[in-house]
């Protein structure tokens, strides 16, 4: 039996919801940015965060408690566009 070849994963159950939807947003817009210092780093950060928070870009994560709440009642029975 020989091993072939792997065919690479998109799903990473160590890693966080946060890490596919509010990560990318909030790196974003300091894509090509050359920061001179850590505080500018980290105010450009929290200016990416906030304007995630007022946009509403983060709906779909806020979101999630409801879907796990879901799927808890629903005995973990699919529930995909309720």
């Amino acid at each position: 039996m020989g091993l072939g070849s792997a065919v690479p994963s998109t799903y990473f159950p160590d890693l966080s919801p946060c890490d596919f939807d509010l990560i990318p947003k909030m790196k974003e817009p300091l894509r090509g940015i050359q920061f001179r210092n850590v505080l500018e780093i980290l105010q450009a950060v929290d200016r990416s965060i906030r304007t995630i928070n007022t946009t509403g870009a983060a709906k779909g994560i806020l979101q999630l408690p409801h879907c796990w709440q879901q799927v808890e009642h629903n005995a973990g029975d699919n529930i995909e566009g309720q």
